[in-house]
């Protein structure tokens, strides 16, 4: 693979942003964006007319193309642009072969309304043969709640309509001299600004961590390593108390412990802080994006099904996530 961003264009407001982020990492590594936009083929029965719909999104595409290049190159940023046509996940895809990271839109222009993570994000995430970072449209840092899936922000309900809050367990590990359970805050208390946040699936030291790693390191950020224990059963909203939960606890901080060690050892330029929480993996999760600069994941974790190349986890904080997140191919990382 060489030094190079892969970057999809479709000039949408969400891929503008996604250019912005890749021009400012291609700066940071001294490293090239490869810029790809692509157009549908055309199928009509006439020959004529379906040549001239053919030229028109090809022209439609590079005019696209055309600008996001001269935005780039006025940043001193070295650029390569590909116009193609065909489908724009599998292009991406194969272009991700010999890149060694990519960049894209958390929606495209598309996008149906209410979607909130664009066919082609999901699908490069998915596929890629190499980290992705799926860029939102902004970074709301003010919004507490997830989306109650009719385009309104409020509290969670239950199947009764009533209103439950669900707010994870905070153990602040990094004070482990303490006991844990006079620790508790709430991860709304919580904030991840500044870090890059890494998803650590019981002690996994697979190749998400390293890459998360490596990104604070380049950007002289904080590294918080973040996992989650508790089983959830019943309603939706429940999880261990903080009694209940005590031996995975102990025995969840010690794999964290580990971690971080091997980090350290790894990094020891990048400050690296252990996080670990009560509650569903992929609220927890959710909710460190409100705050965080970029917030790391594996395509599946250790109880991912066979088959199913980005787990439940991943698939859940990619559309309901709010910072930009990077999603890292390979076995046995945090679904």
């Amino acid at each position: 693979m060489r030094n190079v961003i892969l970057l999809g264009v479709d000039g949408s407001s969400n891929s503008d942003r996604a250019l912005e982020w890749a021009i400012v990492e291609a700066n940071i590594r001294n490293w090239s964006l490869r810029l790809v936009s692509t157009f549908p083929p055309t199928f009509v029965a006439d020959p004529i007319v379906g040549a001239s719909y053919a030229l028109a999104a090809r022209q439609e595409a590079q005019a696209v193309l055309d600008h996001a290049t001269k935005r780039a190159e006025a940043q001193s940023v070295r650029t390569k642009a590909h116009v193609e046509c065909g489908d724009a996940t599998k292009v991406l895809v194969e272009h991700s072969e010999t890149t060694k990271l990519a960049v894209v839109g958390k929606r495209g222009r598309g996008g149906f309304v209410g979607r909130l993570l664009g066919s082609v994000a999901s699908g490069l995430a998915a596929h890629s043969h190499c980290p992705t970072v799926v860029v939102p449209h902004g970074h709301d840092t003010t919004a507490t709640e997830l989306d109650d899936g009719h385009g309104t922000r409020g509290t969670p309900r239950n199947e009764r309509g009533e209103q439950r809050t669900t707010h994870p367990t905070f153990f602040d590990a990094v004070n482990a001299e303490d006991p844990p359970r006079q620790q508790e805050s709430t991860i709304n208390g919580l904030s991840f600004a500044d870090h890059i946040v890494i998803a650590v699936d019981s002690g996994t030291q697979g190749p998400a961590l390293w890459e998360a790693a490596e990104m604070a390191r380049i950007h002289s950020k904080p590294l918080a390593l973040v996992s989650v224990t508790g089983t959830t059963v019943g309603d939706p909203g429940w999880s261990l108390s903080v009694e209940d939960s005590d031996p995975y606890y102990e025995e969840e901080l010690a794999k964290l412990t580990r971690v971080v060690t091997a980090v350290a050892a790894r990094y020891p330029d990048v400050k690296a802080s252990r996080h670990l929480f009560v509650g569903k993996p992929a609220e927890v999760l959710i909710h460190t994006t409100q705050t965080a600069d970029l917030v790391v994941l594996g395509t599946r974790g250790l109880g991912g099904f066979p088959g199913l190349l980005l787990g439940s986890v991943s698939q859940s904080v990619l559309h309901h996530g709010r910072s930009p997140m990077m999603v890292v191919p390979g076995a046995n990382t945090v679904s």
